[in-house]
């Protein structure tokens, strides 16, 4: 992986973490702590400014693992109500005073967006003329419902960043200083890893067993990841006789919803609420699924498709976004519209047909996705840095 000719790098993002019960750093957000790691080696020193929040038994976390990772806490600050933007006013100062400290410790800043601490960070780097990039890690086109304060920032990185700006774009470039880039979840070497059971899931294809087909949705659970489309296609299936087993990975405020669904339709033995996963036992779900569904309404880049096609998974999505350039005219899965009640249920009702044409949908998927790994997205943004700067 190419080093950054820069020392020092400082990372600010709104991605919550916590000391474990070990004390060490950790979040529940596994894959943002695989990619800053990875990000990281490419550098002496990192510092990541982010909030901190209490540590509770509850939470399903992950330490890093990488030694020369500091943190500085934050606060955690943000939401709806008007409590909370009275809060995040009072908060701006410590920002930018981290801002400050930043500027002093690092030879280049990392900022994540969409994120509040990120705004008045972005005024304090602009005018201080500090070397930085950035990613905003949400759909970069515009959507129904979008924040107001996310098109802003867009608009802000669109027009006044000083450096790359790395987006989920459907062209490799816009302007000077925006560029593709994608959200990686493993390296090469997990990659690999998979090439076994990947074999036998296509040799039980071609055996042409009838087989329980397994599907996996992964995302908070919230309305725009619209879990609650899939339940609905899922009774349907149901009802019609389709025997199936659904894992529905995530929590969120729906979670009680989505449990007095399945349990009011009779459906406790097809579908499983699983609550927060690791990275490890996330991957052992996708070992034992055969699709990954995902109905979300508005969505960047998408990892859980990605991830789908390293472990061998075949992945049924919304046709938003950049989901028809990942399935490759359906040649690596499988596209619908949730505008549509009934998309999806014709999709999973006709997925027995034709088993050679699954086969090579899983092929084509460890072939794209061969090239999406975590060391490939560090190399290109520490490449494209270098560069820009040059």
């Amino acid at each position: 992986m190419e080093k950054s000719k820069y020392k020092s790098l400082a990372i600010f993002s709104d991605c919550i973490h916590l000391n474990d019960a070990d004390g060490n750093a950790a979040t529940e957000n596994h894959i943002f702590r695989k990619q800053m790691e990875t990000l990281a080696a490419g550098f002496e020193r990192t510092i990541i400014y982010c909030p901190f929040v209490d540590f509770t038994n509850e939470k399903v976390v992950t330490a890093y693992k990488k030694n020369g990772i500091q943190f500085r806490s934050l606060p955690n600050a943000g939401g709806n109500t008007l409590a909370d933007k009275i809060n995040i006013f009072f908060t701006i100062p410590i920002w930018l005073k981290a801002a400050m400290e930043a500027d002093k410790k690092a030879d280049v800043i990392y900022q994540r967006f969409p994120a509040n601490l990120n705004i008045p960070a972005f005024f304090y780097f602009f005018f201080k003329r500090k070397k930085v990039f950035a990613t905003y890690a949400g759909s970069w086109d515009n959507y129904k419902g979008e924040p107001l304060t996310y098109r802003f920032q867009k608009w802000l990185l669109n027009h006044f960043f000083r450096g790359p700006v790395f987006a989920y774009l459907h062209q490799n470039k816009i302007g000077t200083n925006i560029f593709k880039t994608y959200s990686p979840s493993y390296t090469i070497a997990e990659w690999n890893e998979e090439a076994a059971q990947i074999n036998a899931r296509i040799e039980r294809l071609k055996l042409n067993k009838d087989l329980t087909p397994v599907f996996v949705t992964v995302g908070s659970l919230v309305p725009k990841k619209n879990q609650q489309y899939i339940l609905d296609s899922f009774k349907i299936l149901f009802d019609n006789g389709f025997n199936f087993r659904l894992y529905i990975v995530g929590n969120g405020f729906l979670k009680n919803s989505y449990r007095q669904f399945i349990e009011k339709n009779n459906l406790g033995n097809n579908i499983f609420l699983t609550g927060n996963k690791t990275d490890t036992g996330l991957r052992e779900l996708y070992r034992q699924a055969d699709f990954v569904v995902q109905a979300s309404l508005s969505e960047g880049f998408g990892k859980v498709p990605l991830e789908g096609f390293f472990h061998g998974v075949i992945p049924i999505l919304n046709n938003i976004g950049l989901a028809a350039e990942m399935m490759g005219k359906e040649e690596r899965g499988f596209l619908f519209n949730v505008a549509n009640s009934n998309a999806l249920v014709e999709i999973i009702s006709s997925l027995e047909l034709d088993r050679e044409r699954l086969s090579k949908m899983i092929i084509n998927g460890r072939n794209y996705s061969s090239a999406l790994t975590l060391e490939s997205w560090a190399g290109n943004s520490i490449k494209v840095l270098n560069n820009y700067f040059a």
